[in-house]
This record gives C-alpha cells, structure tokens and sequence, in this order.
C-alpha cells in the first residue's frame, strides 16, 4: 500500500437516527488506475484441490474442496476455511454465496448417479427438490435466497429445463440452464445447454418469467441492478469471444470486449458489476492464459495492474467481481508450478458489503486495505455527491449530506471493522456508504445499498 502521511482529522455531524444497514444491491464506484493486492486462499493441511467458484460482497468464497478422496462444499471468511459438513455426498461442490453467507450447489452420494441441488443457510441445509424428484444443479444464488440451474422433469428437453426456486419452489423457465440471477429476479443463462443461444428471463408481474434471447452462446452472469448481462457471444470460429449487454429500455444493446483473434484466441466474460467492471478469461494456441479486467471501454491484463508488493504473481484466469472491484481470480506465483485461489483487492481503501442476516440482525462493516492503527471512519447518505474533508484539500467524500455511523481502527491486517445492529424498519430504504481514512486523507468507493 501507498504512504499515507498527510495528518488531519474529520468532524462530520452525526444527524438524527443512525441508519443501519443490511445486504442488500450494492454499487461501487469504477477507478481506472486502480492496483490490486494478491490474497491467496487459505488451504488447511489435508485439503488438496481446491476450486473457488462464488464471491459476495463481503469478500466470502465459496466452491469445492478435495477432501479425503471427496470433493467437499467450503466457504472461506476472514481467512478461516470451513467445510459446509451439513451437506452431505461424496462429491458436492457450492457454486454461488450470497451477502448472507448462505451457498448453493449440488451433491452427489454413494450409488446415485445424478446429483441433487441444495441450499445451505448459513446453519443447515435445505434440499431443492423438485415436484418430480428428477436431479437438479443449482448455479445461481441472490440475496433473496433465489436459486438457479437446470433439471431434468418428465417432459423436458433432453439437455435439461432452466429453473428458479423460490421459497421452495420450482418454477420451469424451459429448455435451457440459468446460470445467475439479479436482486429483481433477472434471470441469465442459454436457451439449451450445448447449442442454444443467450437467455435472460424477466419476471412478468404474474409469478411467472418471459424470455428475451440474445444473439450469443451463453451468459454467465448478471449484475445485481440487473442492467448488464456477460457471457460468450456469437460464435465467429469454434471459439468463445466475450461479450457485454446492456439493457436500454425495453432492449439489450451487445458491445464485443477486446480484439481478439478468434481462430486462435478463447475468450470469454465471467462476471460483471453494477460499475460495469467486467472480468473474464483468455486462452490461446499462441499464448499463456490470463485473466482481464474490461473497464471503461479499456481491457488490461490483470498481471499488469497488481501492485509492486505482488509482482512476483501472474493471474491466469478471473472468476467472479463483487460491488466493492474485490476480484475472484487464478494466480501462480513465481517459482511455482500450478495456480492457486485467489481475491485480488484493490491496493487502497476499499469498503465491502455489509457482512451479516440483514434487518432485525447484527452486521459488521468492513474497510480493507487500510492503513494500520489509522482511524476509519464510516458514513452514509441518501445520495451521492461531494463534501469536503477538514483538513484534506482537494479530497472529497463521495456522498452528500454524509452522516457517521461510526469508526474503528485499522488492525495489522490492514482492516477497520464495526459491527452494529440492524433495525427492522430499514427494509427497503437506499443509502451510500463511503469509508475515510482522515489520517491519510484516502476516501473509499462508494457503495449504494437497497435494504432487503
């Protein structure tokens, strides 16, 4: 990280009831010269493999582990592995985790071919079974506790129906898979698993979802305004080209990321945010692969943004961005034969999602990249904008009107931390948080929540 050594302190007025806040729809604001930080994963003694598949908002990882000749679900917070023991099967795999904390993915047990889609909450594990018992994988997962994938009912197309769960129940989107779905219930995924074209499915105010195709092979993902969809585009040779959608009005509008030669490069999007930061992967008969990160109409190799203390990495493939541009991403370090999990974090204060069961619960909010034994402060308002810092010429909070919710200290891992209660009557309500670093005269990205 950068030296901080410009000296000040900040008097923002704490105005009327502090409102809390829940997880919930987040938006970052996009810097252009922004520098990462390598964090690899933890992998206690004993685990081999492991696969990170979900990101949230909070910075917890989810996928699969290989265990003691199984491949087990996990999920990672703050450093601490945990094995998801509630899940049970021989080969199950988590695929998306929520702001809660709760992961979804599939099982396989002893003697049984196909799979079963589940759900963990955060303490148990609910299976998603369908009305006719046929197996199921589960891909996608919103704050909502909304569940996607694909199964197979009597009746179905051969390569299996899309879904969406809902409180339990199944909703048959059609031929096809999903692969994600928004905070509103924008779903994304492909018309048929092998050969069908791009898919979003909107809800139609009856309960019900219509289908829009896109001229591509698949979406991977969709951001949680649901206003920008990724994925893979229309197939030029027999490799994928990564393309974004946008939605204008009632249309998707396609903008293809990068020139890329596509009868010796693969290329495709794996994930975006409501920023409109997308990542993705590269392959090619002529070069290494490498993970990208594609920002206002710019693509960069993402080697080349990590910092000076993380130069001795290369990333090989990006997975999964989340709200605050915290990058779930494939690195080997120098001297090291094959990649391992990582989250690239930007190299400067960094507010994350509120980390916690929402309203009526406590959260914690977390600032990264800190520096230590400076004070973070936390603040809030009901729409962005500018205000001045005391102290700190030119710099600027990012929202207007900021109100404190609080401070606390950077610890020697570089993280400010401050747990609060969250109160019932914020569902619904939209803020922006920042933090602030007055000591240093460093200010965060702007997140905007909608409580749920």
């Amino acid at each position: 990280m950068r030296s901080r050594n410009m000296p000040t302190s900040m008097k923002l007025t704490r105005i009327g009831v502090m409102v809390a806040v829940a997880a919930c729809t987040a938006t970052a604001s996009a810097q252009s010269d922004t520098r990462y930080r390598v964090a690899p994963l933890p992998r206690p003694n004993g685990v081999g493999y492991v696969s990170a598949l979900g990101l949230n908002n909070s910075n917890q990882v989810t996928g699969g582990a290989f265990i003691d000749g199984q491949t087990r679900p996990f999920i990672i917070a703050d450093g601490q592995f945990t094995v998801l023991n509630q899940v049970p099967g021989v080969q199950t795999s988590a695929w998306a985790v929520n702001d809660k904390g709760h992961v979804t993915g599939w099982m396989y047990e002893w003697g049984v071919i196909w799979p079963q889609a589940f759900l963990w909450d955060g303490q148990q594990n609910h299976w998603l079974i369908d009305p006719h018992d046929s197996h199921s994988y589960a891909q996608g997962l919103n704050n909502r506790d909304q569940v996607v994938g694909f199964y197979y009912p009597p009746g179905g197309h051969p390569n299996g129906n899309a879904f969406v769960v809902t409180d339990g129940e199944y909703y048959n989107l059609g031929g096809g898979q999903a692969t994600d779905i928004s905070a509103g219930g924008i779903v994304v995924g492909q018309s048929n698993r092998y050969f069908g074209a791009t898919a979003v499915w909107t809800p139609n105010g009856q309960g019900g979802w219509s289908l829009t195709p896109l001229d591509g092979m698949l979406a991977t993902a969709i951001n949680e305004q649901g206003t920008m969809v990724v994925g893979a585009g229309p197939l030029v040779s027999y490799l994928d080209t990564a393309v974004l959608w946008t939605r204008q009005g009632q249309s998707w509008v396609r903008t293809d990321i990068g020139d890329w030669d596509p009868n010796t490069t693969s290329t495709i999007s794996t994930d975006v945010n409501n920023a409109g930061q997308v990542v993705g992967n590269y392959e090619s008969f002529v070069d290494n692969d490498r993970g990208w990160l594609y920002a206002n109409g710019q693509v960069t190799w993402l080697t080349d943004r990590l910092a000076p203390e993380s130069g001795d990495w290369d990333v090989v493939a990006a997975s999964r961005v989340n709200e605050s541009g915290v990058i779930l991403a494939e690195a080997i370090r120098q001297g090291e034969s094959s990649a391992a999990p990582v989250l690239l974090i930007p190299d400067s204060v960094t507010i994350l999602g509120p980390r916690g069961d929402g309203a009526g619960a406590s959260n914690e909010l977390i600032a990264v990249s800190a520096e230590p034994g400076h004070r973070v402060h936390f603040i809030y308002g009901f729409s962005t904008g500018q205000r001045s810092i005391p102290g700190c010429p030119g710099v600027f909070a990012g929202v207007s009107g900021p109100q404190i919710i609080g401070s606390a200290v950077a610890d020697a891992n570089s993280e400010a931390r401050l747990r609060l209660f969250i109160p019932r009557a914020a569902s619904g309500r939209t803020i922006y948080l920042q933090a602030i670093d007055a000591t240093g005269c460093e200010v965060s990205n702007v997140l905007r929540y909608t409580f749920r």
